[in-house]
């Protein structure tokens, strides 16, 4: 499975990283596989194809999820070890068939070494899903010849490398559950290690669940009666969303409220913290009367994606926004509101009226802003709007 490296802005976790796509390819190189590896790259891809599958039955967003900004620098192995190691986690992906696909079933050897456990089936069993197994052994994956250690070589002064300088490696996590079952599961550590004010991290630790626990018991009642104001990427659905839907890419789509007023007030009435995903969640009630849900994680970052403060509230409203910024102009206020876009209009802006979106480089040192696959918005060097447009498809 090392030879192909999902490039989602997501995590992977084999249909679990769900599906915010870049211009990312898989590759595999058979010839250098050993078989561990195309055990790997068979399973992987048997459930990567499964989920893409089901998720092509869904409709899609007009825009994607947000991506991490600058701020998030990617870990080095000494650091994701620091982090992980010998830690209980939280598994927070989901059923595959009835499996947790991604964690493979291992048993170890005397010597130490691992191996699959080809008896007891590709994937772990679902009953493990709830259970919170002990991180026992983190190393730069060894599943195939294309990704190489620098470990042993030496950088520009002469310093000798160790596997714990190398940054966002390809990395083999092996955990116990109590009952003394071996799993392992293989990613980058960036797609492991996602920012946790999105969704798609597949595990937590046991410590970090818990401080946000105490944290939301201290701190969600003051927040009753306080407003929250929607953007376009705001999180909103009606009050029969499920904890399981919530979890679910397919269903957080189509269950969706999508007719919220953007940058109106809506008032918190309720809150519930839930210790199993790590989730915060929200009743709001609009203007009109109705009640809807959000949810979102709590953020332990400083920088937010949405540009709220690091108060309580600001860590756990995800991308709805505490306050509508000062920045906004009155025409912006108005185009956001309806939606709508107009030249001249900020970059900012534009993110909270269409949602945030890839972007790249487009001549005279101004930016291209592309929404799915037909509709771009183009932007000077300094943020602004001049012009966009569609194209047939």
């Amino acid at each position: 499975m090392a030879e192909f490296k999902e490039v989602f802005s997501t995590t992977y976790w084999c249909g679990a990283g769900k599906a915010r796509w870049k211009s990312w390819f898989i590759w595999i190189m058979v010839t250098q596989m050993s078989p561990k590896a195309l055990v790997r790259a068979t399973s992987a891809l048997s459930c990567f194809l499964l989920s893409s599958y089901l998720l092509a039955q869904q409709p899609q967003k007009q825009s994607p999820v947000p991506e991490v900004k600058a701020g998030a620098r990617d870990m080095t192995l000494g650091e994701f070890r620091n982090r992980y190691l010998n830690q209980r986690i939280l598994i927070l992906q989901d059923d595959i068939g009835g499996s947790l696909c991604g964690w493979e079933p291992v048993k170890q050897a005397k010597d130490g070494s691992f191996t699959i456990d080809f008896g007891k089936g590709a994937s772990i069993n679902f009953k493990y899903m709830d259970q919170t197994p002990t991180i026992i052994t983190i190393r730069e994956s060894s599943a195939g010849g294309s990704l190489l250690s620098k470990g042993g070589q030496k950088n520009a002064m002469g310093e000798t490398l160790t596997d714990d300088d190398i940054v966002d490696p390809y990395v083999d996590v092996f955990v116990r559950f109590d009952d003394g079952q071996l799993a392992e599961c293989t990613n980058f550590v960036s797609l492991i290690n996602q920012h946790p004010d999105y969704w798609e991290m597949g595990l937590l630790p046991v410590s970090v669940r818990d401080a946000h626990a105490e944290i939301a018991a201290r701190n969600l009642p003051s927040t009753i009666g306080q407003k929250v104001y929607a953007v376009h990427d705001s999180l909103l659905f009606g009050p029969a969303i499920t904890t399981a839907e919530l979890l679910d890419l397919g269903s957080r789509i189509t269950k969706q409220v999508r007719d919220v007023p953007l940058l109106t007030p809506m008032i918190i009435v309720a809150s519930k913290y839930n210790d199993r995903y790590d989730l915060i969640v929200w009743k709001l009630r609009l203007a009109d009367g109705r009640e809807i849900i959000s949810a979102a994680r709590y953020r332990d970052e400083d920088l937010s994606e949405s540009g709220n403060d690091n108060s309580f509230l600001g860590r756990s409203i995800g991308r709805l926004l505490l306050k509508i910024p000062s920045n906004l102009t009155s025409e912006e206020l108005v185009a956001i509101s309806a939606r709508k876009i107009f030249r001249g209009m900020s970059r900012q802006a534009v993110f909270y009226s269409w949602g945030v979106t890839n972007e790249n480089d487009y001549g005279k040192g101004g930016r291209q802003l592309v929404y799915g696959d037909n509709q771009f918005v183009y932007l000077d060097n300094s943020g602004k709007v001049t012009d966009w447009q569609s194209l047939d498809r």
